[in-house]
This record gives structure tokens, sequence and C-alpha cells, in this order.
């Protein structure tokens, strides 16, 4: 009987030191791991440093040239705004407005000559909330999104 309790008790001892020695490989693997990790995430850092340092040089250097060739290009912009500003009279005032006029007249005949179908979507939509009808009404008629509707409003806004 206590050769047979031996036996077992050896057996035991080997198979814990067996396990003691695998969880210990496993450990060093999870060490090596972590370490690599670690390595990585440093050159990581090191890169986006880097990479944010150019950036910041490269923008000293934009504003830099900027500010060299910036006051010659606002005097000549206000001088020759200045200049275009007293040509104008009211009569080329009035002549510019009745273009815009004149353009948004002859698009819009063009738009109804077309079938509603035919129309783009933000013409459907926006003609459908002139006529008052809600959002969700409007994204029944088109088969829409309600958000789809209203992102598509609040955008061309």
């Amino acid at each position: 009987m206590l050769i047979i309790f031996l036996v077992l008790n050896f057996a035991l001892t080997l198979l814990a030191i067996f396990f003691i020695i695998l969880l210990y490989t496993k450990f060093s693997k999870v060490q090596q791991l972590e370490r690599d990790y670690r390595r990585l995430l440093k050159e990581a850092e090191d890169t986006i440093n880097s990479y944010v340092m150019e950036l910041k040089e490269e923008n000293s250097v934009f504003l830099k040239r900027l500010n060299e060739n910036n006051p010659q290009i606002d005097s000549k912009r206000s001088e020759n705004f200045d200049e275009r500003e007293n040509d104008l009279s009211d009569l080329d005032v009035k002549e510019l407005l009745a273009q815009e006029y004149m353009q948004d007249a002859i698009e819009e005949p063009t738009l109804k000559q077309k079938a509603f179908e035919e129309w783009s979507i933000k013409d459907q939509v926006h003609f459908l909330r002139d006529e008052g009808l809600t959002y969700e009404e409007i994204a029944r008629k088109l088969n829409k999104g309600k958000t789809e509707i209203e992102l598509l409003l609040k955008f061309r806004q």
C-alpha cells in the first residue's frame, strides 16, 4: 500500500512539475508579447511625433510665406475693389439683378416641364416642403427615410 502511495505521489509530483514548466513557458511568452507590444507602441508614438513635427515646420514655413506675400495682395485687392465699386452705377446693379431674375425664370419652367418623377430628389423634397408637407409625409411620398429628408433640407439651407 505504501508503494502504491509513493508511486502515486511521485507521479503527481512529476505532473505538477510539468504543469509548472508549462505555465512558466506560457508566462514568458506573454511577457515577450508585452515587450514587443510596448516596443511597437513606442515606435508608433515616435513616428506620429516626427510626423507632427514635420507638419508644424511646414505650417510655420507656410505662415511665414503667407505673411510675407499677404500685405501686397491685400492692398491690390482693396484697390481693385474700390475701383470697381466706383465704376458700378445704379443701372449696372439693376441689370445684374434683372439677369439673375431672368436666370431663375428660365430655370423654373424647365423644371416644371419635366414630370415630377424625373426631378432630382433635392428638387422634389423642396417642392413638397414648399407645398407645406411635413418631413414624414415627404418621406412617405418619396419612399425615403424621415432622417434622410431632414438632413437633405438642413444641408440645403
